[in-house]
């Protein structure tokens, strides 16, 4: 079976063709923040689509309404109450499931990837902004619609303004943008620093960051470090309420691996509840990469046509 599966993020989106479990073609595409969540998602499947696809799979970030494939908002993505199975079912003329993206790249790492054997685990998303996945009894919890929007957990009543409207939430201390804002400060106060120097006139990335830490510099480091511990003290609180047996990171920033998740994990060790008397479960990085959401949203579809 030939299917597409999209990743629709809040700065790019990822498109991939699978032949059964196998990817054939992958595709990366930048999206400009002007551009409507319907549009990327045509643009994204156009660029791996071909006659043989039979069912298309798109993750969004965002909340999705399962029952009938609805966009209805997200922070990092514009445009809401999307009917985008709708909508693409009939552009494209075959089936399309739609899910949140962390939900699909949850699916492609228990089935494919680091999860595989696991019956309890959290997938968190970690890039534009922080979502994740509940996974209970080897199957995809979803509450209402919407569980695993844990980045928006308020941490910080008086706290930096996030994206979604509110002050304080975990992503506004924890993801990508985080690692933006505070590397802007430091070159801003201190334009001939060694991180200013390596990063440049280019534009700031969380990614590129990670590089300049990975490359050596001190400052970058200890920025990487920063947004690194916010991280871990959040997965100490989802393992209080979760307990999961392992938990899965993955995301643009997440994927990046042991810069960001090597301090995450020796702060929950340190912090989770009864740490002294019980073992934290492992904290692993994605295997599957950013491409997790792409292909899990292709597995979802390959179920559509079965």
């Amino acid at each position: 079976m030939i299917v597409v599966g999209v990743d629709i993020g809040g700065t790019k989106s990822l498109a991939v063709r699978m032949n059964d479990a196998e990817v054939v073609e992958e595709s990366r595409v930048e999206l400009d923040r002007s551009l409507s969540a319907l549009d990327a998602i045509s643009r994204s499947v156009d660029s791996v689509l071909n006659d043989e696809v039979e069912a298309v799979g798109v993750g969004i970030a965002g909340l999705v309404r399962q029952g009938d494939g609805t966009f209805l908002w997200g922070p990092h993505v514009l445009g809401s109450n999307l009917q985008i199975r709708t909508e693409m079912s009939d552009r494209f003329g075959m089936p399309v499931h739609v899910d949140n993206d962390a939900n699909t790249a949850a699916i492609a790492e228990l089935r494919l990837g680091a999860a595989r054997g696991h019956s309890d685990a959290l997938f968190v998303s970690l890039g534009t902004g922080i979502g994740g996945a509940v996974i209970i009894n080897g199957s995809l919890y979803r509450g209402g619609s919407f569980a695993g929007e844990w980045g928006h957990v308020q941490v910080d009543r008086d706290g930096l303004l996030c994206d979604c409207g509110k002050r304080g939430c975990w992503e506004t201390l924890a993801s990508g943008p985080a690692l933006v804002r505070l590397a802007r400060e430091v070159v801003s106060v201190n334009p001939d620093s060694s991180i200013a120097r390596l990063l440049g006139s280019s534009r700031i990335t969380g990614e590129a960051v990670v590089a300049a830490a990975d490359a050596g510099d001190e400052i970058a480091r200890a920025l990487v470090t920063d947004v690194g511990r916010a991280f871990g003290q959040g997965l100490a609180n989802l393992v209080a309420i979760f307990d999961p047996e392992i938990i899965i990171v993955g995301g643009g920033l997440g994927s990046v691996g042991e810069s960001i998740v090597g301090p995450a994990r020796r702060v929950l060790i340190d912090a989770v509840y009864g740490g002294k008397v019980r073992v934290p479960p492992t904290v692993r990085v994605a295997e599957l990469g950013p491409a997790a959401g792409a292909i899990g949203a292709a597995l979802q579809a390959a179920g559509e046509v079965r």
